[in-house]
């Protein structure tokens, strides 16, 4: 399977002119296009729009490069955003010469995103910036800002030695963005083997995943990560993630969101695994410690999600990514809720919203 992080990467790492003035005047910059971008923006289509001290907003497309196998959008593509605004809201409060690293993320699930979400926004503000932790808080909506998450984050705060007068080169981007080549979030939709909804609700979820895996198909998200399903077994899933360059957000390590949303992703498929045929689930909060940096091109990340509590509505998952050399890099939780027949009900057209609503009603009358 060929992936677009398979390409040479496009967009700015380790460009130490973001350093040489205070956090608020870089984001200005990068807002107004004088400071170019890192790979994962060029790759997902996120870019800060609006920086004010102590508050940042992103934006970011939704397209169906974020999709799975069955047109689905998981809630960690939420957490795919959220991790930019939160921490750029602390670097806006940062002096020159400092830099920042998430060491926690939170996550609580609203609303999912449908095929009506054409843009995912994220407004965060400072809760505390100290002299080595920040804190900030964050809010999800979609395009006409229905709130669809709500996030908040602990970052690490060192200094990073710069001489602001120095005049630095300008660093390699790779390849324009142009309409014969353009970023890959602006580029068609991926040629993928969608899942007939029909079909998909008469299937076992542990088969269909056992088949996808043996047979080697492809989701348009996994063309874009690079993400590989490597093993399905009841109640435990084990896929791959490679520490490529386009997953810089400007530094020498993969980005705090994209592993956000590779354990999202490992954690759902170990809960979809213990599903019968015909249900489906909502991942309904996420938390993610990061335990080191996961540097880019340092081989591929292991991803393994196991599920820990399996009740009648809750599923309560782990996922562990460690180095391929063994060390640990991040440790997620999460908590999902079983919806009966939702996948029945998808396949006749049902709104997903309204396919949620009425399960966690359901879940409410039954406590």
């Amino acid at each position: 399977m060929k992936a677009v992080i398979d390409e040479p990467r496009r967009g700015a790492i380790g460009d130490l002119r973001a350093l040489q003035q205070p956090g608020l005047d870089t984001f200005r910059r990068f807002t107004r296009g004088q400071l170019p971008g890192p790979p994962i923006w060029r790759l997902t289509g996120m870019r800060p729009t609006e920086v004010t001290l102590g508050k940042a907003t992103f934006s970011m497309p939704v397209t169906t490069w974020l999709a799975d196998g069955s047109g689905i959008y998981w809630g960690g593509i939420c957490a795919l955003l959220a991790d930019a605004p939160l921490a750029s809201a602390i670097w806006t409060t940062l002096p020159a010469g400092k830099v920042l690293t998430t060491s926690e993320l939170n996550i609580s699930f609203v609303r999912p995103i449908t095929n009506s979400t054409q843009k995912l926004v994220g407004r965060a503000e400072t809760v505390h910036s100290g002299r080595q932790v920040g804190l900030s808080m964050a809010e999800i909506t979609d395009q006409d800002g229905r709130l669809l998450a709500f996030a908040s984050s602990r970052c690490i705060i060192a200094d990073m030695d710069v001489d602001p007068d120095a005049k630095l080169p300008e660093p390699d981007l790779g390849p324009e963005d142009s309409e014969d080549s353009p970023d890959p979030f602006r580029r068609a939709p991926p040629d993928a083997e969608l899942c007939d909804l029909r079909a998909f609700a008469k299937l076992k979820p542990l088969e269909l995943q056992r088949a996808t895996i043996a047979d080697e198909r492809t989701q348009p998200i996994w063309q874009l990560t690079g993400y590989h399903p490597q093993q399905a077994e009841e109640g435990c899933f084990r896929g791959t993630l490679p520490t490529s360059e386009w997953f810089s957000n400007g530094s020498l390590s993969v980005y705090g969101g994209m592993l956000a949303w590779a354990a999202d992703f490992t954690m759902g498929a170990a809960a979809y695994s213990t599903l019968p045929a015909g249900d489906l689930f909502v991942t309904l909060d996420m938390h993610i410690r990061f335990t080191r940096p996961a540097k880019i091109n340092s081989g591929d990340l292991s991803c393994i999600a196991r599920v820990r509590h399996l009740g009648r509505q809750l599923r309560v998952t782990t996922c562990n990514i460690d180095t391929a050399d063994g060390k640990r890099v991040a440790m997620a939780t999460a908590s999902a809720l079983v919806i009966k027949g939702a996948a029945r009900d998808l396949a006749a057209g049902g709104d997903p919203e309204d396919i949620i609503a009425h399960a966690n009603h359901n879940r409410d009358q039954s406590n």
